[in-house]
């Protein structure tokens, strides 16, 4: 976001053309206004709250003022590329207040909801209603023993088998309550399969263990050992699916965010396994702390498997995606790598998931 000047205001008002001002916009349409390309976000009363969104990493710290523009509004400009979805809100004295002008809302999985809108404002790609078709697989759950290898004493897992009547490959799926829920994965991956644009695959969507997931993400053998002993056993006698013991890599894993970090350390612990790999936003350093799947990169000769990773263009996480892709590229290891103009959330992950299912399960 920017601020607006001063001598800029003018411009806002407009008062020599008379084509509708950023005001007139604003009182007749609500949040956001879009004048000759240029976007801004309003607020009308007495004094404005401060915005907090995706192009601040949600610094509740350093939120982005407001300027008066005239009339009682006060307006932020907002500076995003065409095909972008943006998510908001707005906070006052730390605390969030509903925008009354924009009815668009979404969790953002916290307990809160944030505001959203895309740029062009007709832009469906990040909304899309995938839950509007019914789905031609089916969707069960089944409770497995954690063991002490996860938190608590049973995991929900979700799977999803294909409408087919043969083996066909399975990826487990981290975070697996938000990638249903919130990502709508399995009827992305059901639409795709009836066009014939990826092969039949099962999935197993895992569930997080909630205030204990990042221990189960952060690079976490006990992790793979729930994965090992529990999941892949009951998923080959729940579902149709192939044996890596007959066809090795035949699996896939897919994470977004601490999630990303853990598909692609899956991967390279288990690659006998798996042998695609979809890495959302993965979180492979916070601050100045690399997490171990850079070393275990430099320390290989090859990638033994596919790799996808995507991150968003208005996310903190994108310098070390764009790291890590230099990082493989300078090995001359074969990947693919998607930056998008969004943020750090399950609408824009949805949107690439389509691109990404296609790159390692396309005929």
């Amino acid at each position: 976001m920017i601020f607006i000047h001063p001598q800029n205001l003018t411009n806002l008002e407009n008062p020599v053309s008379r084509q509708p001002t950023t005001v007139e916009i604003f009182q007749s349409s609500g949040n956001p206004v879009i004048v000759d390309n240029r976007i801004y976000l309003c607020w009308a009363g007495r004094d404005a709250p401060q915005i907090i969104s995706d192009l601040n990493d949600w610094d509740t710290g350093h939120p982005t003022p407001l300027q008066p523009v005239g009339h009682g509004v006060w307006a932020c400009q907002v500076e995003l590329e065409l095909g972008s979805y943006l998510e908001y809100a707005f906070v006052r004295d730390g605390r969030r207040v509903s925008d009354p002008r924009n009815p668009r809302r979404t969790p953002n999985g916290m307990g809160k909801f944030n505001h959203y809108f895309t740029y062009p404002l007709d832009h469906g790609g990040y909304r899309y209603p995938w839950k509007a078709h019914p789905l031609r697989g089916e969707l069960t759950q089944a409770q497995l023993p954690c063991e002490g290898l996860l938190a608590g004493a049973q995991r929900s897992i979700h799977y999803y088998q294909p409408p087919v009547f043969h083996p066909v490959p399975l990826m487990v799926v981290w975070d697996g309550q938000d990638y249903l829920n919130r990502a709508h994965l399995p009827w992305i991956l059901d639409a795709l399969i009836a066009a014939g644009q990826v092969q039949p695959l099962a999935l197993a969507m895992i569930e997080n263990g909630r205030r204990y997931r990042n221990m189960e993400y952060l690079c976490s053998e006990a992790t793979l050992g729930f994965l090992h002993y529990f999941l892949l056993p009951h998923a080959r006698q729940s579902l149709q699916i192939l044996d890596p013991a007959d066809q090795p890599g035949c699996y896939a894993v897919c994470g977004a965010s601490f999630g990303g970090l853990m598909a692609l350390y899956t991967g390279l612990r288990m690659p006998e396994v798996f042998g695609k790999v979809i890495s959302q936003s993965g979180a492979f350093s916070i601050q100045d702390v690399n997490f171990v799947v850079w070393d275990l990169i430099e320390a290989r000769s090859d990638l033994p498997f596919h790799l996808w990773m995507d991150c968003g263009k208005y996310e903190s996480l994108l310098a070390c995606n764009r790291q890590m892709a230099a990082l493989l590229t300078q090995k001359a290891f074969s990947f693919d790598y998607h930056e998008f103009p969004a943020g750090h959330n399950y609408p824009a992950w949805q949107a690439v998931l389509p691109r990404a299912l296609a790159a390692l399960f396309g005929h």
